[in-house]
């Protein structure tokens, strides 16, 4: 049962899905000038899925492997930083692992990552001894910024790897089932996950070789690298929310779409694994927010796009939302009952998760463990990297995509300023509260598109937030209203309590009604900006 949380209200600038990347792990033998050994220069591109202990098996029995040999033995690897972790800060991971005939030492990159697919340059190379030589990376190499001297072990990795090379469409592919441990100072954490690495071939049959995959056996993309696990161990807090992307007036619609929904599918994949390993119930909401601002960014670009591909990306999206909603139903009013500052607020949000969460838990688990959730994620990330809203387009299409960007966004605006309907802010509460997504969206475009906008979008932006969390409230006190059985359960004066902050709906409607009447004045500046 997860304990009451504390309640609190990658760059991908550039990111270019490719198509076809033909042999794109040919790696180049290079001399190093200096000291006259060979190492080996690659990019290595990757997909990672977590796969759970009871699925571990159901893998090795799946039908796809029959025709392939598997290769299985052991890795010992270890990780090494600097002890203020500098290393690791400046995107990189750097170890030395054991392997038959002696020693390899290896040094990767920050590079690209998005939902699971990890884009990022790696140096190889055969070392004498178990210990680090650094003379032998290419100048420039490591960052300037590193203490070479003070580099030392952090953690080790031990892990038995099952490998398969697999012949897919007209790629090569080497298929990994790895299960171990990471240590660090006297603490362990378990690793079992699946790698696909992308010896030579196109991204597309990566894919297709996971989605046959997770057709069979629950998976979900992983951004948690071994060493990310390492540095966890180490107290290292290693995640790091990806930034939002920095739209620019050059960039085309087709780019700056690829951009902000790379950017909400990093965030997906962050807000699910956070869950996990914290079982604070925030991260879910989140994951449900990002659900949504995905399908309005494809609402917003669908005219670039076939109507088949559309409705295909946004079907998966609900499909995982219509999962997820009857499971956090509750959360909303236990997040706005632990916002009040007195005591008894925070006993009565305590009450509701504990009442609420073991039963929601059950039902996450039950998802956690069906196919289908990672299927439909998988089949997002595959649409995003293989850039599948291009399929059947014609030349309007086309040409819409090549746009620019501020066509783009004018027309987002204007269609998201003719949703909001102002005048439903004076009616009930269920009338304020059908204008949630409305004003949600607009405070979207808002965080997207601020730096191409001047002093009106900021007019605008102040009294969309201040509307969004009084909406937000006023939707949990609705929530509340509908938690009898909960309510019944309450001592006489916690139930009183409960009903009295009921009570400020009308205070909630009134503020409400007055964030309307400022946006509405924003709202009139703005059009005429955009006129």
């Amino acid at each position: 049962m997860p304990m009451l949380e504390a309640f609190s209200g990658i760059s991908y600038n550039n990111f270019s899905a490719r198509r076809d990347i033909e042999n794109i792990r040919q790696a180049r033998k290079i001399k190093n000038k200096a000291t006259g050994s060979a190492y080996t220069m690659s990019q290595e591109i990757e997909l990672k899925l977590s796969v759970s202990a009871a699925s571990a098996d159901s893998f090795l029995s799946l039908h796809l492997l029959s025709g392939f040999q598997a290769q299985t033995f052991s890795l010992e690897n270890t990780y090494y930083d600097t002890e203020d972790f500098a290393l690791s800060q400046a995107g990189c991971a750097l170890r030395v692992r054991k392997v038959n005939d002696g020693y390899v030492q290896t040094l990767k990159t920050r590079g690209q990552n998005v939902s699971g697919l990890h884009q990022r340059e790696e140096w190889e190379m055969p070392i004498h001894g178990s210990e680090l030589d650094t003379a032998l990376f290419p100048q420039g190499a490591l960052p300037d910024t590193i203490n070479q001297d003070k580099l030392q072990p952090a953690f080790t990795t031990d892990f038995q790897r099952t490998c398969w090379n697999i012949t897919q469409g007209s790629s090569e592919i080497e298929l990994v089932l790895d299960s171990g441990l990471v240590k660090a100072q006297g603490k362990q954490d378990t690793i079992l996950e699946l790698e696909l690495e992308l010896k030579a071939g196109n991204v597309e049959d990566l894919f297709t070789l996971a989605l046959e995959i997770s057709k069979h056996i629950p998976v979900m993309p992983s951004d948690v690298s071994k060493a990310e696990r390492g540095f966890r161990l180490c107290g290292r807090p290693f995640t790091k929310a990806p930034e939002l992307p920095k739209i620019v007036t050059q960039q085309s619609i087709e780019s700056a779409f690829c951009a902000l929904f790379g950017y909400e599918m990093e965030q997906l994949n962050l807000h699910w694994q956070s869950f996990w390993q914290t079982q604070q119930w925030r991260h879910l909401q989140s994951f449900l927010v990002t659900l949504g601002n995905m399908a309005t960014e494809i609402d917003w670009f669908k005219r670039m796009m076939p109507e088949a591909q559309s409705q295909m990306a946004t079907s998966h999206i609900q499909w995982i939302e219509q999962q997820l909603l009857p499971i956090l139903s509750w959360w909303p009013a236990c997040f706005a009952l632990s916002r009040d500052a007195e005591k008894e607020s925070q006993d009565i949000a305590y009450r509701l998760q504990q009442s609420k969460a073991k039963k929601a838990l059950s039902a996450l688990y039950a998802l956690q463990d069906n196919p289908e959730l990672g299927f439909r994620i998988l089949s997002l990330t595959a649409w995003l990297h293989t850039q599948g809203w291009q399929q059947g387009q014609d030349d309007e299409h086309r040409r819409l995509s090549a746009r620019s960007i501020t066509e783009g966004i004018d027309y987002c605006f204007d269609k998201a300023l003719n949703e909001l309907n102002t005048e439903r802010f004076t009616g009930n509460a269920s009338y304020a509260l059908s204008q949630f997504p409305a004003v949600h969206r607009l405070l979207m475009l808002c965080q997207y598109f601020d730096r191409l906008y001047g002093k009106e979008l900021g007019d605008l932006r102040a009294p969309l937030q201040a509307l969004e969390e009084n909406l937000s409230r006023l939707s949990a006190i609705e929530v509340v209203t509908r938690l009898k059985d909960w309510l019944n359960e309450l001592p006489m004066e916690q139930q009183a309590s409960i009903y009295s902050w009921t009570r400020s709906q009308t205070v909630l409607l009134r503020d409400i009604k007055q964030l309307a009447e400022k946006l509405i004045q924003g709202r009139c500046a703005l059009l005429g900006e955009l006129v």
